[in-house]
C-alpha cells in the first residue's frame, strides 16, 4: 500500500479594525496572489489555498501543505579553468573563493565545457526544511507585502496597516506558528462578530474554522455572504404590496456591502412620499452613493419609497435599526430636495452667469472662458458638417448651458449627476427635450466601453468639450507623464477618437487647429519661438496630434490589427480615425491574399528604392520606350479609377487596382535602365516611377510593412 507523504492545513487570519470595503477588496485579491507566489518560492507544495474576508479579518486557509520543502539541487557557474587553476593544476584564490562563497569544497568543483571554453562549476544539493521553520517568516511577509492605498500607525510600534492590527491566528494542523507583528504575537484563536459574540474563540484546526465562526455570528465566506444578502433582497421585494417591484442592486454598491457586514440581515425601511418629487437620479444617488442602500423600483418604472437596508446589527433589534437608517435618510433626501427647490428658482441660466467664479484651470481661465471656447468649437463643427439650421441652433444653445449645472448646490453636493441634473433643469425653465437630453449626454462616454450621446447634439458638445480640454492642458503644459494624468486626457483623447470614428467621420487635425485659434494668444505658443510665432503653432499642432494619434494606435490594435499595418496606415491617415480603421480593415484582408500582397509589394519596394522626388511627375511621352509606354498607359488607366475608389473609400477595389500594375512595371524593371547616363532620359524614368509611387502613397507607407503576410 502506498504511504502518503505527511501534510498539514494551514490556517492564517489577520484580525483588525474594520476595514473600509474598497481596499479590503483589493487586498483579498492581493493575498491570494501573494500566497500563491510565496509557497512557490519557498517550494512548499499544497492541495488548495482559498482566501476570506470580512469587515475584521483577512483569512488564508490552505490544505495538505507537505511537512518540508522539496529537496533542490543548485548550480553554479564559475570562473573559467585559466583563471580557476594555475598551469600546475594548483587552484588559485579566484576558485577558493568561488568555492566558499557556493558553500561546497574544493575537490567537489567540476569543469563544464561552455561554448568551447571549460569552466568550473559548483554543484550543491540542499535539503528542503521543514514547513514549521518556512511558515513564520513566509506569513510576515504577507502581512507586509499587501499594499494598501493609505497606511496606519498606532500605539509606539512602527508597524503599518490599513487599521490597526488586534490578532493574528496561525496554527499549522493543530500546531501554534509562532511570529510578532510589532509587539503582537500570534495565537490559535480569533473572535467573533463584534456587537453579538465578543468573546476569545480557540480554534483547533482549520476544518472547524468556519463552522465556528458561524456559530459566532461570522459569515466569514464572502461569497456567501453575497448570496444571503442577495437572496433577502429578493425576498423583502416579493413582500412589497406593489406587485413587480424590483430592487435595484448596483455590483459596485453590491461589491462594498458585502464587506461591510459579517453577518447581513435585511431590513425593508421607507421615506416619506413626497420626496418622490425629486428627481429619482438624487434619490438613487443618496440612497446608493451616501449609504449604500438599494433602492426598489415598482413595475411601472417609477421609484417606489421603500429601500433595503443591509445591517450587521442585531437581527432582534431590526425595527430600532431600521428607525434608525430610515432616520438618516430622511435627513439626506430633505437636503437633496431643499437644495433641488433652490436650484429651480434660480434656473440653468441663472446658474450659468456664475461659471466665471469657477476656475477650470489657471492658464485656461474660468468654467465661462471654457464654455465660449466650446461654443465657438460647436459652431465650427456644426458648419463644417452642414447641419440644418434647428439642430445647429439646438447644439449652440446646448453648449451655452451645458456646464451651467456645475454652480448649481446639488451638483456640489452630488457631484456625479453633473449633466443629469443640468438636463432637469433645462426642462424646469422650457428647453426643448434636444437640448435637455443633450446636456445630459455630452459627458459621454465617461470611461471605457461607456455608451456613446446618442444625439447629434449631444455627440457635437462632447466633441467639443473633450477636445478643448486636452488641446488647453497640452497647451498649457500639462500633458500626461508616465502615469499621472491628473486631467484625464487619455481618457478624453478616447472619448473623442470613439465619437469620430463610431458617429462623426471628422478630421482629428483640423479640429485641433480649430480649438488652438480659441485659446488665450499665451498659450498658442511656447518657449520655441517667439508669441505668435506660427511655427510655434505648428508645433503645438503636432503634438497633440501625436497624443490622439498614440491613443488611436492602442485602440486599432484592440481591433486586432497587426502592428506593422497600424503603422503604416497611421504614417498617411492619423487625422482621420474613421478612415484610419477603414485602411487598416482593408489592409490587413488584403494582405491574406498572398498573391495581391506579393504584386504590389514588390512593385513599390522596387520603384521606391529608385525613386528620386525632385524628378517630380511630369513625363515627356515622346521619350518613352514601348515598356515605358505599357508601364505610363497602365498607370493613367488606372489614375482616375484609383481616384475614385480613394474617394468612395473602396479601399479593397483600390489595392487590387494598384496590385494589377505589377507586371507592367516587371516589364519595365526587366527592359529599361532607369539611371540611364542620359539625364533626361533617367530624369524622365525617375518621373514615371514617382507617378505610380503617387497613386500609393496616399493611401498607407507600405514600407513599414515586411514583405511576408
Amino acid at each position: 500500500m502506498e504511504i502518503k507523504p505527511y501534510t498539514a492545513d494551514l490556517l492564517f487570519e489577520i484580525g483588525a479594525e474594520e476595514m473600509p470595503s474598497t481596499p479590503l477588496n483589493a487586498a483579498h485579491k492581493q493575498l491570494e496572489v501573494l500566497a500563491k507566489t510565496a509557497f512557490s518560492d519557498a517550494r512548499l507544495s499544497y492541495e488548495g489555498l482559498e482566501v476570506f474576508s470580512t469587515p475584521r479579518r483577512l483569512s488564508l486557509l490552505v490544505k495538505a501543505i507537505a511537512e518540508r520543502q522539496e529537496d533542490i539541487r543548485l548550480e553554479f557557474k564559475g570562473p573559467s579553468k585559466q583563471i580557476a587553476y594555475a598551469e600546475d593544476g594548483t587552484p588559485q584564490k579566484a576558485l577558493e573563493g568561488f568555492a566558499r562563497g557556493k558553500g561546497v569544497d574544493l575537490e567537489d568543483v567540476e569543469l563544464r565545457i561552455i561554448d568551447g571554453a571549460e569552466y568550473v562549476y559548483a554543484v550543491r544539493d540542499e535539503k528542503g526544511l521543514p514547513a514549521k521553520e518556512i511558515l513564520p517568516d513566509l506569513l510576515q511577509g504577507l502581512i507586509t507585502g499587501l499594499d494598501w492605498p493609505k497606511r496606519q500607525r498606532w500605539g509606539s510600534g512602527d508597524e503599518t496597516f490599513i487599521r490597526p492590527v488586534r490578532w493574528i491566528l496561525a496554527i499549522l494542523g493543530q500546531d501554534l506558528i509562532p511570529l510578532n507583528f510589532g509587539k503582537l504575537q500570534s495565537g490559535n484563536f480569533t473572535y467573533g462578530h463584534r456587537f453579538l459574540s465578543t468573546q476569545q474563540i480557540p480554534i483547533a484546526a482549520m476544518r472547524e474554522y468556519k463552522n465556528v465562526l458561524r456559530g459566532n455570528k461570522v459569515i466569514v465566506d464572502q461569497g456567501k455572504r453575497r448570496q444571503m444578502i442577495l437572496e433577502s433582497i429578493a425576498e423583502y421585494t416579493a413582500q412589497l404590496p406593489e406587485p413587480g417591484s424590483l430592487a435595484l442592486v448596483p455590483d459596485k454598491v453590491l461589491d462594498e456591502v458585502v464587506n461591510l457586514v459579517e453577518y447581513p440581515n435585511a431590513l425593508l425601511c421607507s421615506f416619506e412620499e413626497e420626496f418622490l418629487r425629486v428627481p429619482r437620479e438624487i434619490l438613487e444617488y443618496a440612497m446608493n452613493s451616501h449609504q449604500r442602500y438599494f433602492a426598489i423600483q415598482s413595475e411601472d418604472g417609477s421609484l417606489s419609497n421603500h429601500f433595503i437596508v443591509i445591517s450587521n446589527g442585531d437581527p432582534l433589534h431590526g425595527q430600532q435599526i431600521a428607525a434608525g437608517h430610515e432616520s438618516v435618510i430622511r435627513a439626506r433626501l430633505a437636503d437633496a430636495a431643499f437644495f433641488y427647490d433652490e436650484d429651480l428658482r434660480v434656473g440653468l441660466d441663472g446658474w450659468r452667469k456664475k461659471l466665471g467664479t469657477l476656475l477650470f484651470q489657471q492658464k485656461l481661465g474660468t468654467l465661462a472662458d471654457k464654455s465660449l471656447r466650446v461654443t465657438r468649437l460647436v459652431a465650427y463643427l456644426c458648419e463644417d458638417l452642414d447641419l440644418p439650421a434647428q439642430t445647429t441652433q439646438s447644439a449652440l444653445r446646448v453648449a451655452e448651458l451645458a456646464k451651467a449645472d456645475l454652480t448649481s448646490n446639488t451638483v456640489i453636493e452630488f457631484t456625479e449627476l453633473q449633466g443629469v441634473i443640468g438636463a432637469y433643469y433645462a426642462k424646469a425653465q422650457g428647453e426643448s427635450d434636444e437640448v435637455a437630453e443633450a446636456i445630459r449626454q455630452h459627458y459621454l462616454p465617461r470611461y471605457s466601453g461607456d455608451d456613446l450621446p446618442a444625439s447629434t447634439e449631444g455627440q457635437l458638445v462632447s466633441l467639443a468639450d473633450k477636445v478643448d480640454t486636452v488641446v488647453g492642458i497640452i497647451a498649457a503644459g500639462f500633458a500626461p507623464k508616465g502615469t499621472s494624468d491628473p486631467y484625464a486626457l487619455r481618457r478624453n483623447a478616447i472619448g473623442v477618437l470613439r465619437i469620430v470614428m463610431d458617429r462623426l467621420p471628422l478630421n482629428v487635425e483640423k479640429l485641433i487647429r480649430e480649438a488652438i485659434k480659441s485659446l488665450p494668444e499665451g498659450l498658442k505658443t511656447n518657449e520655441s519661438g517667439p508669441e505668435g510665432s506660427e511655427d510655434c503653432t505648428e508645433e503645438l499642432v503636432q503634438k497633440v496630434l501625436r497624443f490622439f494619434t498614440s491613443r488611436l494606435d492602442s485602440m486599432l490594435r484592440d481591433r486586432d490589427y497587426s502592428t506593422e499595418v497600424i503603422s503604416a496606415v497611421l504614417a498617411a491617415a492619423a487625422q482621420s480615425p474613421a478612415d484610419s480603421a477603414a485602411r487598416c480593415e482593408a489592409l490587413h484582408a488584403f494582405l491574406g491574399e498572398s498573391s495581391a500582397w506579393e504584386n504590389l509589394s514588390t512593385a513599390y519596394t522596387r520603384a521606391k528604392n529608385l525613386s528620386d522626388p525632385e524628378a517630380g511627375v511630369s513625363v515627356d511621352v515622346a521619350l518613352l520606350d514601348q515598356h515605358e509606354q505599357a508601364f505610363y498607359d497602365a498607370l493613367v488607366s488606372a489614375g482616375p479609377r484609383i481616384q475614385v475608389q480613394l474617394a468612395e473609400q473602396r479601399y479593397s477595389d483600390y489595392l487590387s487596382e494598384l496590385a494589377d500594375v505589377r507586371e507592367p512595371l516587371d516589364a519595365f524593371f526587366d527592359n529599361v535602365m532607369v539611371m540611364d547616363e542620359d539625364e533626361t532620359l533617367r530624369r524622365n524614368r525617375l518621373a514615371l516611377l514617382n507617378v505610380f509611387i503617387a497613386q500609393v502613397e496616399p493611401f498607407a507607407d507600405l514600407r513599414r510593412l515586411s514583405k511576408q503576410k
